[in-house]
C-alpha cells in the first residue's frame, strides 16, 4: 500500500512541485488549501495517486477535522504562505508581524495534533527560511519567524518522537540571486526533491536542511 502524504499548502509553488516528486517517487497524495478550483485542477493533473481537501488551515478546528478525516496518513508536509505587510522589526506594525506569524502557528498546530492522527513512524516537514540563518537588515521579521520555526523543530523533535520532524530552510525562490555561492537559481523543484530526502530517510530527525545555494556567503548574484 502506498504511503500517504498530506500537503498543507499543496496547490501551488514548492507544494505542488513537492506533491509531483512524490508521486513520482511512488507516494499518495493529499493536497489541500483555500482555492477550490486551482485544488481540483491541479488534483486532476497530478492523477490517481492525488486527492484534494479545501481548508483554512489557520482555523484549527478545521485543521483538526481534516486530520480526523484522513486514515492512515504517514506524512505531512507544510508549505503554506501567507501575505504579510512586514519588513524590518523596527518598520513592521504589530498586525502585520501577527499576520506574518501565522505560519508559525499553522505549524504548530500541525506538530500538537500530530500524535493523535500521524503513524509512529511517520514524519512532520516544514518550511522555515535563510533569513534565519543570515540576518539582514530589513528582513527582521522573517527572520524571527524562521528562527521560530526552526527552534520549533528542534523542541518538537523530541517532544513528539519517534514521529520525526525536520524543516527545510529555502533560499529566495523566484527572486534574484543574492551573493550565492552556486550559479544556480533556486527553484521549488529544488526544495521538493529535499522535502522528498528528508520523508524517506527514516534516521533523518531534528533537521535544519538548507536549500539556497550559499545565500549571503558568495558573490554570485545573477
Amino acid at each position: 500500500m502506498k504511503e500517504k502524504v498530506l500537503i498543507i499548502g499543496g496547490s501551488a509553488g514548492m507544494g505542488l512541485a513537492t506533491a509531483q516528486q512524490l508521486i513520482k517517487e511512488g507516494f499518495h497524495v493529499i493536497i489541500s488549501g483555500g482555492n477550490e478550483n486551482r485544488l481540483k485542477t491541479q488534483a486532476k493533473e497530478l492523477g490517481n495517486d492525488c486527492e484534494f481537501r479545501v481548508i483554512d488551515a489557520k482555523n484549527t478546528p478545521d485543521l483538526r477535522n481534516l486530520f480526523f478525516s484522513l486514515s492512515g496518513l504517514k506524512h505531512i508536509v507544510v508549505t503554506i504562505s501567507v501575505r504579510a505587510n512586514a519588513s524590518g522589526i523596527a518598520q513592521t506594525e504589530e498586525l502585520d508581524a501577527k499576520q506574518a506569524f501565522e505560519r508559525f502557528w499553522t505549524s504548530y498546530n500541525v506538530l500538537h495534533f500530530a500524535p493523535e492522527f500521524l503513524n509512529r513512524n511517520g514524519s512532520v516537514t516544514l518550511i522555515s527560511g535563510s533569513s534565519a540563518k543570515t540576518p539582514l537588515k530589513g528582513y527582521g521579521v522573517w527572520g524571527t519567524l524562521h528562527g521560530s520555526i526552526n527552534s520549533l523543530v528542534k523542541q518538537a523533535a523530541i517532544d513528539i518522537a519517534p514521529i520525526r520532524v525536520n524543516a527545510i530552510s529555502p533560499g529566495g525562490i523566484g527572486l534574484r540571486p543574492d551573493r550565492q555561492l552556486v550559479e544556480h537559481k533556486g527553484q521549488a523543484e529544488d526544495i521538493a526533491k529535499m522535502i522528498v530526502a528528508v520523508i524517506t530517510n527514516r534516521a533523518t530527525t531534528a533537521s535544519i536542511i538548507d536549500v539556497d545555494g550559499g545565500e549571503r556567503q558568495g558573490t554570485w548574484s545573477g
